[in-house]
């Protein structure tokens, strides 16, 4: 575990987990861009799980948040001996499942993001969401059949299936109860029938002991295309664009009316030459990008938090 402290200021920070490998560490980085740019505390710490990330990588990728605290773990198989016994399981499932085990013990809660959204609004929003008794916040799914999954696993037909790609996590309730490990036990059972691998484990565990966040914390690709082919265009700022499903915004021959989000984003890192040449992205494509979405973004509030 490798750990570098920012700038910070005094006040209690705001814990984000993230998962990435080097492939998805510029996409990180313009997820992490979007956070700083809409935060309003510089009291951010992110727990990077990942393996095999270079110095230099990790150096550029703590450039786009500089008073920020950064703590890198290093993710093995060798470190879960407990699933030795139930099957194989690689790294990249141990990256989110890992989270209770190999968060520092002083983190009792964390935001969980995956590397391919953007935050269009203060992050502190989402921290200070009320979970009730719940052990995790998380939004509906708007892909997965809820209840042909409880129809699957023999789960109350009652409850909703999630979407794992932004959490809140009450850490010191999953430590308690041993709920990641758990999942993480259900994973290597029955990891070929999974079809959304980890997230359907977290959901096997978590039915029905779920909290719904505000659904605009986690607004997803098949949400934003049902209402573009329904002309029903959202009033209300998505606190999250999550480019779920195929259509990612770096591959500019799949068309996301909010691909702009994340390059505007990448432009703040040192990622973005890099990114245009893996996926010969010109200047003039991203120009279309930025017309179409300034012909799609949410104007009535797009200057307001709510």
């Amino acid at each position: 575990m490798t750990e570098r402290t920012g700038a910070q200021s005094m006040s209690e920070p705001i814990v984000i987990a993230m998962a990435f490998d080097t492939l998805y560490a510029p996409h990180a980085a313009s997820t992490i861009a979007s956070i700083v740019r809409h935060a309003s505390t510089e009291a951010l710490r992110f727990l990077i799980l990942q393996a095999d990330i270079d110095e230099e990588t990790r150096r550029r990728v703590e450039a786009v948040a500089p008073r920020a605290a950064f703590t890198w773990i290093d993710v093995a198989e060798h470190m879960f001996p407990e699933l030795a016994e139930r099957g194989h399981i690689n790294r990249t499932t141990l990256f989110r499942l890992g989270l209770e085990k190999l968060a520092p013990d002083a983190v009792t809660r964390a935001i969980y993001l995956d590397a391919d959204l953007i935050v269009c609004r203060d992050i502190a929003e989402l921290w200070r969401a009320d979970l009730g008794d719940a052990p995790l916040g998380a939004a509906p799914d708007s892909w997965v059949d809820s209840a042909a999954f409880a129809k699957t696993w023999s789960l109350s037909p009652e409850h909703a299936y999630f979407n794992a790609g932004v959490l809140l996590i009450d850490l010191e309730a999953g430590r308690r109860e041993g709920l990641f490990s758990a999942a993480l036990a259900f994973q290597a059972e029955h990891g070929e029938a999974l079809a959304y691998n980890d997230q359907d484990a977290l959901n096997y565990i978590y039915w029905g002991r779920w909290r719904a966040l505000d659904p605009a914390w986690n607004t997803q690709t098949t949400t934003i295309m049902t209402d573009l082919d329904a002309k029903v265009l959202s009033r209300r700022r998505p606190g999250i664009v999550h480019f779920t499903t195929d259509l990612k915004p770096w591959l500019h021959e799949k068309w996301h009316p909010w691909a702009w989000l994340y390059w505007d984003n990448l432009a703040r890192t040192s990622f973005l030459d890099e990114i245009c040449a893996r996926h010969d992205c010109s200047p003039l494509q991203r120009f279309r990008l930025w017309l179409r979405w300034q012909r799609w973004r949410p104007r009535p509030a797009l200057g307001q938090a709510h």
